[in-house]
C-alpha cells in the first residue's frame, strides 16, 4: 500500500542524531514529490526552529509546528493557522502545577517569541541579543506573548513522570504531552484538543485525503496521537518506550534513515547511499 500523504516528525524521526537530514532521507522527500505524495513535516519546534527543513527539495511548504498548535508556510514564511492557549487558562494551569509540584519552573512559546521566568533552563544561553526571547514574570509574559505552548520545566522529576503528574492535576483543562530527550523534565501543555492529530486531520479535510490514506512516522510520547489516528503508523526503533510499547510497526531508527528507507521501500525504489 502506498500513501496518499505522509507526515513525519522531526528530531529523533526524520532527522538524523546531529541533527541534519540525511542523503537517504532528502532523496526520498523528493521522490515522494515526484510520485504526487505530499509530504509535511508535523513538528513540536517553534517556526523560528525551521531553518533545517527550509530549502529541502520536495517537501511540501506547509508544516505542522508546535505540536499541532501552528500551521506556517515555509515558502511564504506567514502562519496560516495558531491557536492560542487562554490566558486564563495558562495562569490557572501555572498556579495549579506549581502549587502541588515542588520547583517547577514555567515558560511560553508563540512561535516566533519565546518568554521565561527566572530559574528556567533555557536550550541556548539567552545572552540577551535576541528581541524574540525575554524573560520576566508569568503574569506580564501571557499578555506579551499569546502562547501557543507553555512550558514545565523540572531539574528534578523525569520528563514520563512530570507528565503523569502534570496529566492528574490539569485534566482535560489543556493538552499535556513530551518530547523531552534530554534528563530535564519538560512537559508541553497546548489549548484544548491541539495535537499533532488535530492539526493534520484539518491538513487533510483541506487536501482531500481520508486518515486511511495518510502515513505518519514518530518517536516521542508527543506523537502518539498522530500515529493512532492516521492508517498507516510508523514507530522508528530509537523511539520512546511508550510509543514502541504500542502496536505500530516499526522501522529502522532515525540514525539508519528509517524514514528515508520505508518511502523508498513505498515507491519500490533504491534508497540512497
Amino acid at each position: 500500500m502506498v500513501p496518499r500523504l505522509i507526515a513525519t516528525d522531526l528530531d529523533g524521526t526524520f532527522l538524523s542524531p546531529d541533527g541534519t537530514v540525511s542523503a537517504a532521507n532528502e532523496a526520498a522527500v523528493l521522490a515522494a514529490q515526484q510520485a504526487g505524495i505530499p509530504l509535511l513535516f508535523a513538528t513540536g519546534r517553534p517556526v523560528r526552529w525551521l531553518d533545517v527543513v527550509r530549502d529541502l527539495p520536495g517537501a511540501h511548504p506547509t508544516v505542522i509546528a508546535s505540536n499541532g498548535a501552528v500551521l506556517y508556510d515555509l515558502e511564504t514564511r506567514t502562519v496560516l493557522d495558531r491557536i492560542c492557549v487562554d490566558p486564563e487558562l495558562a495562569l490557572e494551569a501555572v498556579h495549579r502545577v506549581r502549587s502541588a509540584v515542588p520547583g517547577v519552573t514555567f515558560a511560553f512559546e508563540s512561535g516566533t517569541r519565546f518568554g521565561y521566568e527566572p530559574g528556567y533552563r533555557t536550550w541556548a544561553v539567552d545572552d540577551g541579543t535576541d528581541p524574540a526571547i525575554f524573560s520576566g514574570p508569568v503574569h506580564e509574559i501571557v499578555q506579551r506573548c499569546e502562547p501557543v505552548k507553555v512550558l514545565v520545566q523540572s531539574a528534578e522529576i523525569a520528563p514520563d513522570d512530570l507528565l503523569d503528574r502534570v496529566r492528574d492535576l490539569l485534566g482535560t483543562t489543556l493538552t499535556a504531552t513530551h518530547s523531552a530527550t534530554r534528563d530535564v523534565g519538560l512537559v508541553e501543555l497546548s489549548a484544548p484538543g491541539v495535537s499533532k492529530a488535530s492539526m493534520l486531520a484539518r491538513c487533510c479535510a483541506r487536501l482531500g485525503v481520508e486518515a486511511a490514506d495518510v502515513a505518519a512516522f514518530g518517536d516521542m510520547p508527543n506523537d502518539v496521537d498522530m500515529l493512532s489516528w492516521v492508517g498507516m503508523p510508523r514507530v522508528v526503533a530509537n523511539a520512546h518506550a511508550a510509543l514502541r510499547a504500542l502496536d505500530f510497526p516499526v522501522v529502522p531508527s532515525n540514525a539508519h534513515s528509517g524514514v528515508g528507507r520505508t518511502i523508498h521501500d513505498w515507491l519500490s525504489l533504491e534508497p540512497a547511499r
